[in-house]
C-alpha cells in the first residue's frame, strides 16, 4: 500500500510517495543565490530588519502573556529581558501550517526571527532551535544552515544535542526516545 506526504504528522514509509514533498519550493534551489544569501544573512539590509530602539516597559506591561503573533516583531519585549528563547520553527516541508517558501524567504524569516530574539535575549542568555533536517534527495542540512544564519546575527553557539529516535518506536511516532 502506498502512502503519500502528509499534511499533519509523519505516516509510516513503507511504499510511500513523497513526489508531493520534493516538488515544494524549498527544493526548488538556486545553489548559488542561496549561498549569497547565507554569506549576507543577518544583515538589516538582508533581513529587512533594521535595529529598532525599544523603550523597556515595566514587567507587568510584557511579561506573563501569550502573544498570538509572529516571532518577526516582538516589540512588546523589551531589549535584553529574556533569558531562554525556545523555538521549534516550521519546517517548511508542507505541514497544514507551513507555507511553501523556496530556501532564500524561508531563512529570511528564519534570520527576522533570529535577530528579535537575539534583541530580547539578556546577555548571557541561551537561544534553544529544535530543527530537523530534511528529505534524501537532495538531503538538506537545514541545522548547518541555522548555524550560518544565527553566527551572522551575532549568536555563539554552545552546543548540540543529536535526538535519535528508538529504534523500535512505531512508524508515525513523533517523538524521540
Amino acid at each position: 500500500m502506498t502512502t503519500k506526504t502528509a499534511s499533519f504528522g509523519t505516516p509510516k514509509r513503507e511504499g510511500h510517495d513523497s513526489s508531493i514533498f520534493y516538488s515544494r519550493n524549498l527544493y526548488q534551489i538556486d545553489f548559488a543565490s542561496f549561498h549569497r544569501f547565507l554569506n549576507e544573512a543577518g544583515s538589516a539590509r538582508e533581513t529587512g530588519h533594521p535595529k529598532k530602539k525599544i523603550l523597556p516597559k515595566p514587567l507587568e506591561d510584557w511579561s506573563d502573556r501569550i502573544y498570538c503573533q509572529t516571532s518577526e516583531d516582538m516589540h512588546q519585549i523589551p531589549d535584553a529581558s529574556v533569558a531562554l528563547a525556545f523555538t521549534s520553527p516550521p519546517y517548511n516541508s508542507g505541514k497544514e501550517y507551513d507555507q511553501d517558501l523556496d530556501m532564500n524567504l524561508y531563512f529570511g524569516l528564519i534570520a527576522r526571527v533570529g535577530a528579535e530574539v537575539f534583541r530580547v535575549l539578556k546577555p548571557g542568555g541561551r537561544y534553544v532551535i529544535n530543527v530537523a533536517n530534511l528529505g534524501r534527495k537532495p538531503y538538506l542540512p537545514l541545522h548547518a544552515y541555522f548555524y550560518l544564519v544565527h553566527i551572522n546575527l551575532g549568536f555563539l553557539p554552545a552546543g548540540e544535542i543529536i535526538w535519535q529516535k528508538a529504534k523500535g518506536a512505531n512508524g508515525s511516532c513523533a517523538w524521540g526516545s
